[in-house]
């Protein structure tokens, strides 16, 4: 593409007719970014007000909202008071499901005690143990993931209030709002935000991740082994049936990976990882992390100024989710949680380690984990005191994650080897680059880099920009909440450049030109 060409997608905004230095013109650029906010607020307002959400809870009692119903239960809605607000301390429970398809599909795979401190903004998450040995009312002892079982037996919709009852008891807790999802739910809702950004801690292989749908299949393949004969003693090779079919394997390296929804429900549900993460453990060390990255993701401005993004979403909290939380209360929490640092985020398992308050043994032939000493004090004192956790104490602290940034390099000059010795130079500055190539048109004389973010990522494409010596093109909705960055050329939306990235979910598209000849040699 040439400069031509490119200034006719583009508003150029350095030209003297939209001056953004200190001039008597900067008040009309204010006020003009002020009315693109304005719209694109009212368009998302629309789309996520107008979508028949009312605050009484349908059959799987995800509240509903309609437009009138909503904006009058908002009114006032400052005077209102959360659960739990009272005492400066709200508590969460989410629980995790397999749903239609699977193996148990009203057991709980995942059960997330979380608290909030409206004062502070302190949040704390408790990874329970799906092994742990509750009594259930009626039921007696029994692991803690069969309380939501328990409860839809004895009517549909009771079963997350009674694993709220069964668990607040246990920890000591009021539990005043409850969450409850199933894994098809939870595969869509992460895909509908468009994946997530997952730092994998330690690289795993799990060889044994079960298929669904083919828990039972007979693979129709053998394999032959040597065995004695029961009736004469005398070995003979005997055919056995082989069940690899039912089975896929997983593998996860260290460091940054973009999830879509089947690979994260993947990543947080295996359990016979290598290298330490075989463990339920570690497991849940894993769901919380991924809980942190998609709280970032569904809270940023990509997703919350996507009009038709929030629709898919809504469907799918719809469709998959039961909670008791009102329609209020959601636009409420998620107002409160959306400028909440998920690396300050206390995170802690209950496990069976030595400094546990829980050890592991055999209960009617069941592999469970109970209290040590019979004594529940220690586990309610990590509950309580869940707040109060250093914020070292998360799964990865944020100085520690470096920063995932995915680029793809065109070489828009005719100089022979650009685009490789950019994209090593780039490497060296922790940029992961996808693919290097050539671009459509060869005569680019200013380097341009495209923003598919929609300015989810202005510090990372600010120090990307300087480095390249490069000009900047973005969606009028990157510039709006990009901070200080000066583009060089704006479009209504990132989609009129898109075509010009030949990978799939990239961050920044670089189209190289004559004006980095020269950084290219540094």
């Amino acid at each position: 593409m040439s400069e031509t060409v490119m200034e006719k997608i583009k508003i150029d905004l350095l030209r003297q007719k939209y001056q953004l230095d200190a001039s008597p013109r900067r008040p009309f650029i204010v006020f003009g970014r002020v009315i693109l906010t304005f719209a694109i607020f009212v368009s998302v307002a629309g789309a996520a007000l107008s979508y028949n959400v009312d605050s009484s809870a349908d059959a799987n009692g995800f509240p509903n909202l309609s437009l009138f119903s909503t904006i009058r239960h908002l009114v006032g809605a400052g005077d209102r008071m959360l659960k739990g607000e009272k005492d400066d301390r709200i508590n969460f429970l989410l629980l995790g499901i397999g749903g239609a398809g699977h193996d148990g599909p009203q057991l709980t795979d995942t059960i997330i005690f979380a608290s909030y401190q409206p004062s502070t903004d302190k949040v704390g998450m408790l990874s329970v143990p799906r092994d742990m040995a509750v009594p259930i009312p009626d039921e007696g002892w029994r692991k803690v993931n069969h309380a939501n079982h328990f409860g839809e037996q004895k009517e549909p919709g009771y079963g997350p209030v009674l694993a709220s009852e069964v668990i607040g008891d246990i920890l000591d807790q009021d539990i005043h709002y409850y969450l409850r999802v199933d894994f098809n739910g939870f595969a869509k809702l992460i895909d509908d935000i468009g994946g997530v950004d997952i730092y994998v801690e330690r690289s795993f292989t799990d060889d044994s991740y079960p298929v669904l749908g083919s828990e039972y299949a007979d693979c129709g393949t053998s394999t032959a082994i040597e065995q004695p004969n029961e009736e004469t003693g005398e070995m003979e090779t005997v055919e056995i049936p082989t069940y690899g079919c039912r089975y896929e394997r997983l593998s996860f390296a260290e460091g940054w990976v973009h999830m879509d929804g089947d690979t994260a429900l993947k990543y947080v549900r295996s359990r016979h990882g290598t290298n330490g993460e075989g463990s339920d453990f570690a497991r849940a060390r894993r769901q919380q992390n991924l809980i942190a990255a998609a709280k970032e993701k569904t809270l940023s401005a990509g997703t919350l100024l996507n009009p038709a993004r929030l629709t898919r979403m809504m469907d799918t909290l719809k469709d998959n989710i039961a909670t008791n939380i009102s329609a209020w209360e959601l636009l409420r929490l998620a107002n409160d949680f959306k400028d909440i640092d998920t690396s300050t985020i206390a995170n802690r398992v209950l496990d069976s380690s030595e400094t546990s308050p829980l050890y592991a043994t055999s209960l009617n032939g069941a592999y469970v984990l109970l209290p040590k000493n019979d004594d529940w004090t220690p586990v309610r004192k990590m509950a309580l005191n869940l707040l109060e956790e250093d914020a070292s104490t998360s799964t990865i602290a944020a100085e520690e994650k470096p920063k995932f940034v995915s680029v793809e390099i065109q070489n828009g000059t005719t100089i022979t080897g650009l685009a490789f010795r950019a994209s090593q130079l780039l490497e060296q500055q922790g940029y992961e680059v996808t693919k290097i190539g050539n671009a459509v048109e060869r005569g680019y004389e200013h380097t341009v880099i495209y923003d598919l973010t929609n300015g989810a990522k202005p510090d990372e494409l600010k120090s990307l920009s300087s480095f390249l010596e490069a000009d900047v093109t973005m969606s009028a909705t990157g510039w709006l909440i990009s901070g200080n960055i000066v583009p060089k050329g704006i479009s209504v939306s990132s989609d009129e450049y898109k075509t010009l990235a030949t990978d799939a979910d990239i961050d920044f598209l670089v189209i190289l030109g004559e004006s980095s000849a020269n950084v290219a040699k540094k």
